[in-house]
């Protein structure tokens, strides 16, 4: 994950924060989810990483990151491939990529999240967005502050 963030100048979470996400049960939620960590390796070292949240009926793609070498592999697009194929088996009629900018411009820093997302075909959804209801204010904020100054932030 370090290299996606120092190549795409974006902020991330503490990796503390993505040993939670792995280990938290949601099984006793409104919408119980199970969460994946799925890799793409060569030969034992990994390319491309994601965290895939299966909940009833739709696979939704949480967080994902990749290696700076062998990025001619395009071992991002495999996994997720593969994720879209293993939500299937699970039983998933839906697959939610998650956010993309509302502005496809090509000078938008998140363009090539956009055109990465959207290679995949399926149907492009406008929604509201995902809103933050944070548990410990001061570590939010630490976040926030960090994610804002990031020069890779976007709104």
């Amino acid at each position: 994950m370090n290299q996606t963030v120092k190549r795409n100048r974006i902020a991330v979470q503490e990796k503390d924060y993505f040993h939670q996400v792995l280990s938290t049960d949601a099984e006793d939620t409104i919408s119980p989810a199970e969460i994946k960590l799925l890799l793409a390796e060569i030969n034992g070292t990994p390319l491309a990483g994601m965290f895939l949240a299966l909940s009833q009926s739709r696979a939704t793609y949480l967080y994902g990151a990749s290696a700076s070498h062998h990025r001619e592999m395009m071992a991002p697009y495999l996994l997720q491939w593969n994720a879209i194929q293993y939500a299937q088996q699970m039983g998933c009629s839906e697959y939610d990529l998650f956010g993309i900018s509302s502005n496809p411009d090509p000078a938008n820093p998140m363009y090539g999240l956009y055109r990465f997302k959207t290679g995949f075909g399926g149907k492009v959804r406008h929604r509201l967005g995902c809103w933050d209801y944070p548990f410990r204010h001061d570590d939010y904020e630490h976040f926030r502050m960090t994610e804002i100054l990031s020069p890779g932030f976007h709104q």
